[in-house]
């Protein structure tokens, strides 16, 4: 008898996953580029690319998904900023050597 892999899913980079947790607003864009990236992969090179859009996608999802990220967005672009925190005093060494 031989032990077999267990498969649980597809993973958090799972393409369907992607679309659940995405606002409506994006899927046109997401599926644009997921379709480009599925042709490319069709070549070995290609693949890392693919699982790279992925994950950048994911993580895109998670945030736009936000209740807080438009009106964050919109703060942003006008420079209304307040309540950012400097790098200096998130990250010790910085700047880096």
């Amino acid at each position: 008898m031989t032990a077999q892999p267990v498969f649980d899913g597809p993973g958090p980079n799972d393409p369907a996953r992607i679309l659940r947790v995405l606002p409506a607003d994006y899927h046109a864009a997401f599926l644009a580029e997921y379709a480009e990236a599925v042709e490319k992969a069709r070549r070995p090179e290609g693949f890392a690319a693919l699982a790279a859009l992925l994950r950048l996608w994911r993580l895109r999802a998670a945030a736009y998904a936000d209740p807080g990220f438009r009106e964050r967005l919109v703060a942003v672009r006008s420079g209304d900023t307040l309540d950012d925190v400097p790098i200096e005093q998130l990250i010790a060494e910085w700047p880096p050597a």
